[in-house]
């Protein structure tokens, strides 16, 4: 019974607070953060990686929200209660009854066991930017909560900026769907991903850095993967970095191999920064480990930033579940970062 009410709580919208309901500001008028946000339903973090729960088919399970995939995933095996959704006849991967923030039509999520992922909650299942970039999605971190707009209602510049929030470009690599992007620093096999990429800098050197929600930093916070062509680019910089063997890793790659990964800190007085668009950086991290990547021949169809020829990285889940909130706007190719005190832009 317990079960049940935490479930409908948690399912339903929460009401935010703001103007009655018919009073939206007009032109020039006052517009208010909490409704041009959009609804909102409770965010769950393990560690940090946000869940939010999804109903399908009937059934009742947590999703993690990841920016980091262009696909989305169903775990059948994990929903709550042990019973997961059935695909609709004559298909392996369509489902119809998707609840998130209200009544979607049948949607495309591939079958994949999830039952080995360790959180808070079984996974049952993942979001990725199919559905994500349908509307503008903030992570309320404040209030451990997700908003979700339609780009007509959403928040003016000014409104965001007045509360906090500073812009960061993503054009080219993030938009409503995958085309029309050029993804202008990763090799053109194929079309672009549809993954958030924010300009990123340590000293003199400037890179792009994939934003991946779904990046279990946990470990070490402010984790960052780097490929070797930005490795060697802070090597011709003259920035030492400082090896840190007892953190590395050895991960599996797609094809069933196995790829090293060296670990990295930065040195005295270096951070790790993202930049934003009205200039100075939009988030400062001097603690950063850095993770080179260095992707194997042989697994080189994974695709990835290991895989590129021009410097990039991988942001951990922390850069974004760690700030005060963050903003997903598809449709101007922008995240909006509320940051944490100490790391802003006056931060350390």
């Amino acid at each position: 019974m317990l079960l049940a009410l935490v479930l409908l709580l948690a399912i339903g919208p929460v009401r935010a607070q703001g103007p009655a309901d018919g009073q939206p500001p007009g032109p020039g008028g006052t517009e208010t953060l909490e409704r041009c946000l959009g609804p909102a339903r409770s965010l769950l973090l393990s560690g940090p990686l946000p869940y939010a729960l999804v109903r399908l088919d009937g059934r009742f399970g947590f999703f993690l929200v990841d920016f980091g995939s262009d696909g989305s995933s169903v775990s059948p095996t994990t929903f709550l209660g042990g019973r997961g959704p059935t695909p609709l006849p004559g298909s392996s991967d369509r489902f119809a009854g998707f609840d998130f923030f209200g009544p979607w039509g049948p949607v495309r999520l591939t079958p994949q066991d999830h039952s080995g992922i360790r959180a808070v909650v079984p996974q049952a299942g993942l979001l990725g930017t199919d559905i994500l970039a349908r509307q503008v999605l903030t992570f309320d971190g404040e209030q451990a909560l997700l908003r979700w707009a339609p780009p007509e209602s959403f928040c003016r510049d000014a409104t965001l900026r007045a509360a906090g929030f500073v812009p960061i470009s993503s054009r080219g690599y993030f938009g409503p769907s995958a085309r029309g992007l050029t993804c202008p620093a990763a090799p053109r096999r194929g079309g672009c991903p549809n993954i958030p990429t924010v300009p990123v800098r340590i000293g003199a050197v400037t890179a792009v850095a994939q934003v991946d929600t779904g990046y279990d930093d946990s470990r070490l916070p402010g984790s960052v993967n780097i490929n070797t062509a930005l490795l060697q680019r802070l090597q011709q910089a003259g920035i030492r970095l400082q090896r840190l063997p007892e953190a590395d890793l050895t991960l599996s790659t797609c094809t069933g191999g196995s790829e090293p990964v060296t670990a990295w800190r930065l040195p005295a007085g270096a951070s790790f920064e993202i930049l934003g668009d009205d200039g100075p950086p939009a988030l400062r991290n001097p603690d950063a480990t850095l993770f080179v990547k260095a992707t194997p021949a042989a697994a080189a169809a994974c695709g990835g930033i290991g895989t590129w020829s021009r410097p990039a990285a991988q942001l951990g889940a922390s850069f974004i579940t760690a700030q005060r909130a963050a903003i997903f706007d598809p449709f101007t190719a922008r995240i909006w970062l509320k940051p944490a005190a100490a790391s802003g832009p006056e931060g350390r």
